[in-house]
């Protein structure tokens, strides 16, 4: 990773939702070998939800529910599954020329997440700290990033997430049975945090890019090259990033998460059906949180038996067939098992 001057400084200002996710991509793409490193600065001027590269919005979302709210669903070039984007949420991406990423986006990871630490921490953060691609505050996550390589340049991005309207995105999110989102809700408010909820006062959107800018000259040791972001050159860039969004549109795409929803790495929210009915479950690092099935009698003993158990296979088959038939509580488990597994293999 080049580190003896300080990076371009490009601030895009307010732009459209679409507009905001094409021009990361399209500069991204026109990335030459010879680029220095850039920083784009913009906030959306609308809320939207947005999801991942290779994410299908009709599996994970509520489309209809979505369009009722007025709020567009666009995709990233970034992976992951679906994150909320509220109007006026500042976000930034650096974008780097390919060739100079020697392990990869593993370099591009450990650049955004050092900046976006430094960031929380000048404005009054404690406890900051990184779990895989995440940004955790006092043990809930308060954002999370993302990377893609397009062409010949590479793209990290992070948005500062000030106020996070659970209710909002939660009328977003795909409901495979009455009491689902309940529970999704829960999950949220254990799991994610905001300025609101860690700050007394929340920082505005110029503290944020003061606090990144100082982040720069700390890590590059100088000023950043502020530049114009010229009207031709930010068209041109629209218009490439639309050009490879589309293709990506057309693209294989599959469930962020099979039959559930990723809440932070540590949580996921899961519903999928089995023989006995419909069953729900949170799993909170490697045990189940809650679990419910909507036959009152198996219910029942899921309550007394698979509470704060390890969800493998083995352990809640031994468990439940004290209280099921041995069939159920293979099959119970042979579920619950898949669901864990599917998730530690991401």
């Amino acid at each position: 990773m080049p580190s003896s001057e300080p990076p371009v400084w490009l601030d895009a200002g307010r732009v459209t939702a679409r507009d905001m996710h094409a021009l990361y991509t399209g500069m991204t793409a026109c990335t030459g070998d010879g680029d220095p490193i850039r920083v784009l600065w913009l906030c959306s001027d609308e809320a939207h939800v947005s999801v991942g590269a290779s994410q299908n919005p009709a599996a994970d979302l509520d489309l209809d529910g979505c369009r009722q709210q007025g709020i567009a669903v666009l995709r990233r070039p970034l992976g992951g599954g679906a994150v909320w984007i509220d109007a006026d949420q500042p976000c930034f991406f650096l974008v780097v020329p390919r060739h100079a990423l020697a392990r990869g986006h593993r370099h591009l990871f450990s650049l955004g997440m050092g900046l976006v630490v430094a960031v929380l921490r000048q404005l009054g953060f404690e406890d900051v700290e990184t779990r895989s691609q995440d940004i955790w505050v006092g043990g809930r996550k308060i954002m999370g990033t993302g990377a893609a390589t397009l062409e010949t340049g590479c793209v990290f991005g992070a948005s500062f997430l000030r106020r996070f309207p659970a209710e909002r995105f939660l009328a977003c999110i795909y409901e495979p049975s009455e009491g689902y989102r309940e529970w999704v809700l829960q999950a949220l408010q254990e799991g994610i945090t905001d300025c609101e909820r860690e700050l007394v006062e929340i920082p505005d959107n110029d503290a944020f890019r003061d606090a990144l800018l100082e982040a720069l000259r700390q890590r590059f040791g100088g000023e950043p090259r502020a530049q114009p972001l010229e009207p031709a050159q930010r068209e041109a860039w629209i218009q490439r990033g639309r050009e490879e969004l589309e293709d990506l549109e057309q693209g294989e795409t599959r469930a962020a998460v099979p039959s559930g929803i990723r809440i932070n790495r540590e949580n996921h929210v899961f519903e999928t059906n089995s023989r006995c009915g419909r069953l729900r479950l949170h799993l909170s690092g490697k045990e189940i949180r809650r679990i419910w099935c909507e036959e009152p009698k198996i219910n029942t003993v899921l309550q007394e038996r698979a509470l704060g158990l390890v969800p493998e296979r083995l352990v809640l088959r031994s468990n439940l067939s004290r209280g099921l038939d041995a069939s159920l509580a293979d099959e119970i488990s042979c579920r619950v098992d898949a669901l864990y597994r599917g998730i530690r293999s991401n």
